[in-house]
């Protein structure tokens, strides 16, 4: 319900409205950060995750903390103890980088794919997920 909710009210009407006041520098910085992410947890390939601690390494969040959310990908997910040599995308990130124009619209599109690990992260630790979205909202402004 709440994937419905926010399709119809928010997604289309909020990106119309606030499509010149957010800057697409933030989002390619937010793809680098999320790469060191990568590279720090020597993950294989960059994904939703990554991009949310990302976002949080910048900008904070009211509800979930770049820590909190650092420690449930170790958690979950785990870490190697060899670095990747490459910087690959999983395909929902690549898909992300290519079609979404802003850092905003990319959490929005994260937070809202049950095919996202961010989002199947977060749902597995009982993380208010709604809260988190409307914060990154609320914070764009």
């Amino acid at each position: 319900m709440f994937k419905i909710f926010l399709k119809r009210s928010f997604y289309t009407s909020f990106f119309k409205f606030h499509e010149y006041t957010l800057i697409g520098d933030n989002m390619e910085e937010l793809f680098k950060i999320a790469e060191q992410e990568m590279i720090e947890l020597h993950h294989p390939y960059v994904g939703t995750e990554h991009f949310i601690l990302a976002y949080l390494k910048k900008f904070g969040n009211d509800y979930i903390t770049y820590d909190k959310f650092k420690e449930y990908i170790i958690k979950i997910i785990g870490c190697s103890f060899k670095e990747s040599e490459y910087i690959l995308y999983t395909p929902i990130l690549r898909k992300i980088k290519n079609e979404c124009d802003n850092y905003i619209e990319a959490c929005v599109r994260i937070l809202t794919d049950d095919d996202s690990i961010a989002y199947n992260v977060l749902l597995s630790n009982n993380e208010d997920i709604e809260a988190i979205y409307l914060n990154i909202l609320n914070t764009s402004n």
